[in-house]
């Protein structure tokens, strides 16, 4: 193995199918290796088919539980799993054709009837599961047509439908129907490995599946047939303790190092540091609107704080990362708007905005703006200590804090506003946009929500403006070049009012013990059937 970045789009769609068809003439035998241990950066949220949207939240949960289509890590195509073939029928719908053949992990048969089910399960804004962040503007629902065809439908015109299609697992309807609770902690899927056991506060494992359909279809995804007899995902939130897992041998690969220790893996013998882009940006969504200290709505006020924050010194904070330019996502993505810009680093304008405001008799100086990340996140504590010092020189208040989970989720939601009346805060997240398109990240993170329905897509947006919402929505059903010039100008609008400021645009990075050559797209899931072991 190199140690050159794993990229995707650097090999051909003609390659990578290549690599497909190497996989399924390979002979089948048992694994040739004993347990992958791999340490991540935080513990599961949950191990719900909904759930296997989230890799960061959820590591490795594709190797149980598979979706109907996927991306490719290669050439970021969609490619079939669970589904043969599809095709789009209108704006608002997809056809399946389910392959043959397929049990899940507990006996039962993949039906159409099954997938179907599954799918309305988890999109159900009913169930309001947190993959609805990532779901449209309208309701996705599946029927079964035939033995061997599902549709799926939207209930709005919806370009992203395929995307929103490769997020979903699809899990076993007896344990739907028997014990749907058990759809969070216990995973049953048709994936090569099949659910172990979480250990809550350690790890979560899963064993070879030697009845998995990849084995013998022609078509199957991966780079190499199961090496490995066991995943075992191990819990450190500490960069130091995964990489130290590495170093001793304790695991195979340790995700996110940071960019000293993956430095360290270019020259280290017995691992090295794999590196490649992703759609994970780090950024600061400061309250507006809803429950907010009015304050935080005037404009001079929102100015002041992004005027104050020096984005280009956060970036070389993080490391492995660049400065995103003043929106959401890389070039590339549907709607990227040329025309903005970084928010600049300008000391005296934000002291000069502020002034303007206490004159009119703001209460500038008893503003104390709370600085909150999650403690899951890599390198949290020194960026919002440095955004915490970076305000304080301009002369705002803050109140710097770093949070479990359990307690920075709920906070984060519409609930966790109406409990905090007055509330100021700038939260510090790190989040994905696999879609490559502006639509998912406008409609969750700056659509009106509902307060007194807080389930929706746009149930952490900090933000409500009825005129914004309206353009939004036509945009959401809109295609091709109309789309994205729409997108554009929406862009545009949200980042001229200060809601949300774009901290970094990361890359990622993971450690991987010498001998192990390992595939990701820009998504960075951890899938055993893209680690190949040298011969």
């Amino acid at each position: 193995m190199t140690k050159s970045s794993s990229v995707v789009g650097t090999a051909t769609v003609a390659a990578a199918a290549a690599a497909i068809v190497i996989s399924a003439l390979a002979v089948q035998a048992e694994p040739s290796r004993g347990t992958l241990v791999v340490a991540v950066n935080q513990e599961p949220q949950d191990l719900a088919a909904q759930g296997a949207y989230k890799e960061i939240n959820a590591p490795g949960l594709r190797n149980v539980l598979e979706t109907l289509i996927a991306v490719d890590p290669v050439s970021g195509e969609f490619i079939p799993v669970l589904a043969t073939a599809w095709e789009r029928i209108d704006g608002n719908t997809l056809r399946f054709t389910i392959r043959d053949g397929v049990t899940f992990h507990d006996g039962t048969d993949m039906t159409a009837e099954a997938v179907a089910e599954s799918i309305s399960w988890v999109w159900s804004a009913e169930n309001a599961f947190t993959i609805q962040e990532y779901a449209g503007p309208g309701e996705i629902t599946a029927v079964a047509i035939d033995d061997a065809t599902v549709e799926v439908r939207s209930s709005e015109p919806d370009p992203l439908l395929e995307f929103r299609l490769s997020l979903n697992g699809i899990s076993s309807p007896t344990q739907l129907a028997e014990d749907p609770a058990r759809h969070f902690d216990t995973p049953i899927g048709t994936g090569p490995y099949a659910f172990v056991e979480w250990q809550h506060g350690q790890y979560w494992s899963a064993t070879y599946n030697p009845d998995w359909w990849g084995l013998s279809a022609n078509d199957a995804y991966g780079t190499s047939t199961p090496a490995f007899s066991d995943l075992k995902f191990v819990f450190r939130s500490e960069d130091a303790a995964r990489v130290a897992m590495v170093e001793s041998g304790e695991a195979q690969l340790a995700m996110f190092p940071s960019a000293d220790d993956c430095a360290r893996g270019m020259d280290a013998e017995g691992f090295n540091c794999v590196t490649g882009p992703s759609t994970t940006y780090l950024y600061g969504r400061l309250d507006h609107s809803l429950h907010a200290d009015e304050r935080l709505a005037d404009p001079r006020i929102r100015e002041a704080v992004f005027s104050a924050i020096d984005i280009a010194g956060i970036v070389d904070l993080y490391g492995m990362a660049s400065v995103p330019p003043g929106q959401l996502g890389p070039k590339g993505t549907i709607g990227f708007n040329d025309a903005v810009k970084p928010y600049a680093y300008d000391l005296e304008h934000a002291m000069a905005l502020l002034d303007e405001a206490r004159a009119d008799g703001v209460d500038v100086d008893g503003l104390e703006i709370e600085i909150v990340g999650r403690d899951t996140t890599p390198r949290i504590k020194p960026i919002v200590e440095a955004l915490g010092a970076m305000l304080g020189m301009a002369g705002i208040g803050t109140d710097i804090k770093v949070q479990t989970p359990a307690e920075f989720n709920p906070r984060v939601r519409i609930t966790g506003y109406s409990n905090e009346p007055g509330r100021q805060m700038m939260q510090v997240h790190v989040k994905q946009n696999p879609s490559g398109d502006y639509g998912l990240l406008l409609l969750s993170n700056y659509a009106c929500p509902n307060i007194d329905d807080p389930t929706g897509p746009s149930r952490s947006s900090v933000y409500c403006d009825e005129a914004f919402d309206a353009k939004l929505f036509e945009a959401l059903a809109s295609f091709g070049e109309e789309r994205g010039e729409r997108m554009r100008e929406l862009v545009q609008y949200v980042h001229d009012r200060h809601l949300i400021v774009p901290l970094a645009l990361l890359d990622r990075g993971h450690l991987v013990e010498a001998g192990l050559e390992f595939t990701f797209g820009t998504d960075h899931r951890i899938q055993a059937v893209y680690l190949k072991p040298d011969a």
